[in-house]
């Protein structure tokens, strides 16, 4: 099945609330998962240890700051190096949530234009993944969510 590309939005916990910081337009999402050999000499394939390795969780993103309130929350999370529980929605359905150190932060802009950032992620703990399969239908005020048996409507 052919997709159309994801956007990903950022959201990072302010004040105990959920704040969206930016909808990132090009982005890559990497989970790694370690692997432990087990093997030994008497076996002639390879033998790993099951759930033994350390998983994580990447991101790369680049997009438009959504606010000069955001830019200041990544300006401060990457010169601080503070930790935050960070929400990673996708407009496939998929979310990523957990503790994520901002690891890098660039930011540019052309004269005339919006200021945009490219920035790095890195999982610090437990990330949950949720593939809902929930599809983003209407924007605005209100967000439709939608799998086909439930839907879900909530404040943007």
């Amino acid at each position: 099945m052919k997709m159309r590309g994801a956007v990903f939005l950022l959201y990072a916990e302010i004040s105990s609330v959920m704040t969206l910081i930016a909808a990132c337009t090009t982005n890559t999402l990497t989970a790694n998962s370690e692997t432990v050999d087990v093997t030994d000499k008497s076996v002639l394939f390879r033998e790993l240890l099951e759930n033994a390795g350390i998983s994580s969780v990447s991101v790369k993103a680049q997009g438009v700051c959504n606010n000069s309130a955001s830019f200041a929350f990544l300006r401060q999370t990457i010169i601080s190096g503070t930790l935050f529980n960070a929400r990673i929605e996708s407009n496939t359905g998929e979310v990523y949530t957990g503790l994520f150190a901002l690891t890098s932060f660039e930011s540019s802009g052309e004269y005339n234009k919006g200021e945009l950032f490219a920035i790095t992620l890195e999982s610090a703990g437990t990330t949950a993944f949720v593939d809902n399969d929930f599809r983003l239908l209407e924007t605005g005020g209100i967000r439709l969510l939608e799998d086909g048996s439930y839907r879900i409507l909530e404040a943007a």
